[in-house]
């Protein structure tokens, strides 16, 4: 949701600051149509599979892992890309915390309850609709990188990893040098 949030700021300030947004359209990415049906397709295998289904099962872990590495290398094929390398480090931090704690991005009890007020927040589980576990911050392997920072947007509270601030700024550093009106954009056509 936080990447949503940003992309969608991101654009209205780049059409406040007059930033030509079609030039977008003109880039060339490697991997074409092959690469928007994976990139869709991704999001629907962990909407159907992973969020959206209770539990916690080892299927659900592992379709949530594959999909953000096969994202990872569709992101390494365009690596030339303004942004790309930014957005790609913070998929590779919030896999590390994952993969280091059973697939899962741990959440703190206490993160859980500024996210979710008043609601239960049992340790071991994975909440519905989300890919987070409830894990107490000393039993959290690389700490640091969960989502252990509490956000508030309109309407909304969230927690976001380190991880997600890189994948923020890399779409910001797309956005903003691939509409610039000084910038060349000839070596991404």
């Amino acid at each position: 949701m936080v990447l949503a949030y940003a992309i969608i700021g991101l654009i209205i300030l780049a059409l406040l600051l007059q930033r030509d947004l079609s030039r977008i359209g003109h880039l060339s990415f490697k991997g074409g149509l092959w690469l928007l049906i994976m990139v869709v397709g991704l999001f629907v295998v962990q909407a159907l599979f992973v969020l959206y289904q209770p539990g916690q099962n080892v299927w659900q872990m592992i379709l949530l892992i594959l999909s953000q590495l096969a994202l990872l290398l569709i992101l390494m094929l365009n690596r030339s890309m303004p942004g790309i390398k930014l957005f790609a480090l913070g998929i590779v931090l919030n896999l590390v915390v994952m993969v280091a704690n059973g697939g899962w991005m741990p959440i703190t009890p206490e993160t859980y309850q500024f996210v979710y007020p008043g609601q239960d927040a049992p340790l071991y589980t994975r909440p519905f609709s989300s890919k987070n576990i409830v894990l107490p911050q000393a039993e959290t392997k690389f700490w640091i990188l969960s989502d252990m920072i509490p956000l508030s947007l309109p309407g909304d509270r969230t927690a976001i990893s380190i991880g997600d601030i890189f994948l923020v700024v890399g779409i910001g550093q797309f956005v903003f040098l691939v509409t610039s009106p000084q910038k060349d954009i000839a070596p991404y056509l």
